[in-house]
């Protein structure tokens, strides 16, 4: 976590009478005073009940940036590592070459890491992933009929 200073930092210490998860959720909808990595980390630690929530709400407060996202790298990159991990669990998945524990390492990280972002319930209540499932089950589905497999 960052120490860096947000330049539109709160000067001041928390209102009284605000609980811990009232002044989470006012930095977390404070767009305008705090960064986008900021209001993410504190979400989480409120979503997630995270023991220290109150040192992030703190810091937060004092204008500290607790995650900076601007080092994210750019989505060609992304595209790019999301195509070959992709194609190496592809490969590691059908290749008698291969042993199953190197697949299924990587699926499980794969797995974790998914697990690990809360944000995810939203994606699989999407359209695009609800598609994305269907389409895998329908050619699932046909694989097994041509093989003369049973439904």
């Amino acid at each position: 976590m960052s120490t860096k200073k947000n330049s539109t930092a709160h000067t001041g210490s928390a209102k009284k009478g605000k609980t811990l998860r009232q002044r989470a959720a006012a930095i977390i909808a404070n767009a305008k005073r705090y960064n986008a990595g900021t209001r993410a980390a504190i979400s989480r630690a409120l979503d997630e009940g995270h023991a220290d929530l109150a040192e992030c709400v703190k810091r937060a407060e004092r204008g500290e940036t607790i995650l900076d996202i601007s080092t994210a790298p750019p989505a060609d990159e992304l595209r790019s590592f999301a195509h070959h991990l992709a194609e190496a669990l592809r490969i590691a998945r059908y290749s008698p070459m291969i042993p199953a524990s190197l697949y299924n390492g990587l699926a499980n990280a794969l797995n974790d890491f998914e697990n690990d972002l809360p944000s995810l319930t939203r994606l699989c209540e999407s359209e695009p992933h609800i598609l994305l499932t269907l389409n895998a089950f329908i050619e699932q589905t046909a694989a097994r009929r041509e093989k003369g497999g049973a439904r």
